[in-house]
């Protein structure tokens, strides 16, 4: 507990981020309904929301804007692969009280980061494997499940018929409120990623997924494995 407030203080320096990453066999993921079920069914609807919607329900102030503006999709560059990004909300009188970011391929910095945005990680996912990122929901509705169902309803059930066998996902260390909801839908913490320093000067220690996970996630083809901070500047290790 006191190196957790230590961590927290020293965080607000925006010199050290530890987050915590997080793996599901997709077909491992319960699809059990929760004790909140009933009231899910009756009053809440999950679906996904779309660029256009997302924007209308921005400027009627109907979902919080920490939800971000996401990107239907980044090009192929010199330094990674394509990718997709999809935003899936839980609606409850026409309001988003509850939404979850999925991605394939590449996925940028900038949208995987817990407070400091210049030390966020990237993530290049294989073809068969997703992440998820940047999950809310609203204080005045934490407890009823929402989450659970979001995580339910992308993963055990592929609302969005990727049909993708690996899925990740990174908590911040302290939010264990969070790794709780993962950990109920069937996820796993397979280690922790550590980045620290600022501008050119940072070090980077990812989990060794090559060491940590089976080889039917790492294969011999390096292009089949996960990739962490892999454009991170400065020194970079994984342990």
């Amino acid at each position: 507990m006191p190196f957790t407030h230590l961590y927290r203080a020293i965080r607000r320096l925006h010199v050290i981020d530890v987050t915590c990453l997080l793996h599901a066999d997709a077909n491992t993921v319960t699809d059990a309904p929760t004790a909140d079920s009933r009231l899910l069914d009756s009053e809440i609807t999950i679906q996904q929301i779309a660029p256009a919607e997302l924007a209308n329900l921005k400027s009627d102030d109907r979902i919080h804007p920490v939800v971000g503006s996401g990107i239907a999709h980044t090009d192929a560059s010199s330094d990674h692969i394509a990718g997709d990004q999809w935003l899936v909300g839980a609606f409850e009188n026409e309001r988003v009280v509850a939404f979850v970011w999925a991605a394939t391929g590449y996925i940028p910095a900038s949208d995987n980061y817990s407070r400091s945005v210049h030390l966020g990680s990237s993530l290049t996912m294989p073809p068969h494997c997703g992440f998820l990122f940047n999950a809310w929901t609203d204080p005045n509705h934490r407890g009823r499940g929402l989450m659970g169902a979001l995580l339910r309803e992308l993963v055990a059930k592929d609302l969005l018929q990727l049909r993708l066998t690996d899925w990740f996902a990174t908590t911040d260390w302290t939010n264990h409120a969070s790794q709780r909801v993962f950990a109920n839908s069937g996820f796993e913490t397979i280690g922790r990623l550590y980045r620290m320093g600022r501008g050119q000067m940072q070090a980077s220690l990812v989990p060794d997924l090559e060491r940590r996970m089976n080889q039917s996630l790492t294969s011999d083809d390096p292009r089949s494995r996960p990739l962490i901070a892999s454009d991170a500047p400065g020194l970079r290790r994984a342990w």
